[in-house]
């Protein structure tokens, strides 16, 4: 699956209500042909993806600063997004590389994953 699909799929996963206290950017990294980069603003109960350009932002330097940086290959995201691998072990193996607060990645995972506990 080609990442924008499996960006695509995540919109449709989003769950409003999960994320009805939450107020964070997140810059999603996925690797692998066809990969890309998303910034993904959740707040309040919204959610918004942007293809993400490093040299592209809104503060002074130019950069978008996201709050939690996340990077994981195409074929793993898509183990966890079928429920074949969880996102608590995929980020305690190094699967799934998480820079930042790590409390706000944990957040993303009732938000968009259905069966799968917080990390």
């Amino acid at each position: 699956m080609l990442a924008e699909q499996t960006i695509n799929e995540l919109h449709k996963r989003f769950k409003p209500e999960a994320a009805r206290n939450l107020s964070a950017t997140y810059l999603i990294t996925i690797r692998g042909e066809g990969g890309g980069a998303w910034l993904v603003k959740i707040k309040q109960g919204t959610c918004e993806f942007t293809p993400y350009q490093a040299n592209g932002g809104t503060n002074g330097d130019g950069q978008v600063q996201p709050d939690c940086s996340i990077a994981i290959d195409a074929a793993d995201l898509e183990l966890i997004m079928t429920g074949r691998l969880s996102a608590m072990t995929a980020a305690l193996s190094g699967v799934l590389a998480i820079d930042g607060e790590l409390g706000l990645a944990m957040q993303l995972v009732p938000i968009f994953f259905t069966g799968q506990g917080q990390f």
